[in-house]
């Protein structure tokens, strides 16, 4: 029977962030943990020159908080790390007008807040529950906003403990300083972290699981639309043998290896065509004798290698069928003719290379 505390909403919005947000990582959280108690250390110091009583008093309770989140983060609760810090500064930032004035400037802090709150939630838009505290969330910032702004305004903030001049622009130019520093630092790492995952994306979009290779899909495209003149599709001999007699672990390993061997030319563009079939392509610059000589290389390497996996070292061949693009053919006669020449190898006995 499930835990009663599973089906509770906190715990399941807590289990959807972990799994949809990086929040694991325990180095990260440490070092922003660290860099926020070291700011409210420095901070203590200067409600301390400023004579400001109240904010001495509820800026070690935030340096309490920072204290605890070590704790909270060696033992794994990172995502209620994130929350805690997030509603503590949303408060220091209301306390610290309220008491230290307006002109302080903390109240700068809440654009770094909005953005906090938009980049996560709305830009990958993720679960209702999470895109309806977004917008409750940036509301909510909104509102601040507009309330200190027009309690100033109209005096209703108190001044018994409101900074002097040189404080006050001191303390509005740090605060602007370190609010907008945020949002570039922060922006540019998220936009960095968009990048690599896009290009990771892109990656396992375009390869094969399996050996690491391009996929069918995009070699297709490249020999499609970049105009390969040179290609050759390989086929491992009695593969299914391979499959039966050792089993599908030993035929997925012949495939990784084979595939290794592939790679270890880069003169070559290679792909999973499918299944033990692999397509393989030369640089515009290869003439079609050199090609021919690379996969001749390659066929002897593969039928010389000896396969191991689970106690059992066996033989493999391949055959190979090549074909160069002559004028008026398009790339699906290219094909065509390559693998009507790997049929031809596999007829005359295999572990050849058929070219003309």
């Amino acid at each position: 029977m499930e835990n009663s505390f599973d089906n509770f909403f906190l715990a399941g919005l807590v289990k959807r962030e972990k799994v949809q947000y990086d929040l694991e990582d325990k180095e990260f959280i440490t070092k922003t943990a660290t860099a926020l108690l070291l700011i409210h250390i420095i901070l203590e110091g200067v409600y301390t020159y400023s004579f400001c009583t109240p904010m001495i008093y509820i800026n070690l309770v935030s340096i309490g908080i920072y204290l605890i989140e070590f704790v909270l983060n060696a033992t794994g609760h990172n995502v209620i790390i994130v929350w805690i810090a997030h509603f503590e500064i949303y408060f220091h930032i209301i306390f610290a007008t309220v008491f230290m004035g307006y002109k302080c400037g903390y109240w700068l802090w809440l654009f770094p807040c909005v953005l906090s709150v938009i980049t996560p939630y709305f830009m990958p838009l993720q679960s209702k529950v999470q895109s309806v505290l977004a917008n409750i969330l940036v509301l909510l910032y909104i509102v601040t906003f507009i309330a200190l702004y027009g309690f100033h305004e109209n005096g209703y903030l108190p001044i018994g403990y409101v900074a002097s001049d040189s404080i006050a622009t001191f303390m509005y130019y740090t605060n602007g300083l370190i609010a907008f520093s945020y949002i570039i630092v922060y922006t540019t790492v998220y936009c960095v972290n968009i990048k690599e995952n896009t290009n990771r994306l892109n990656n396992l979009a375009n390869t094969d699981y399996l050996t690491g290779l391009y996929n069918r899909q995009f070699i297709q495209k490249l020999i499609y639309d970049e105009s390969y003149e040179n290609v050759a599709i390989m086929d491992v001999d009695h593969f299914k043998n391979i499959n039966d007699t050792y089993g599908h672990l030993m035929g997925d390993h012949v495939l990784i290896e084979i595939a290794k061997i592939l790679s270890s030319h880069s003169e070559l563009c290679c792909g999973r065509w499918g299944g033990e079939e692999f397509l393989i392509l030369s640089k515009d610059s290869q003439s079609y004798n050199d090609f021919c000589n690379i996969i001749h290389d390659i066929c002897n390497e593969i039928s010389d290698n000896i396969f191991s996996y689970g106690g059992n070292d066996i033989k493999v061949t391949s055959s190979f069928g090549t074909a160069t693009c002559n004028d008026g053919m398009t790339p699906y006669d290219l094909l065509k003719e390559a693998d009507s020449r790997l049929y031809t190898a596999k007829n005359q006995g295999r572990n050849s290379v058929i070219s003309a």
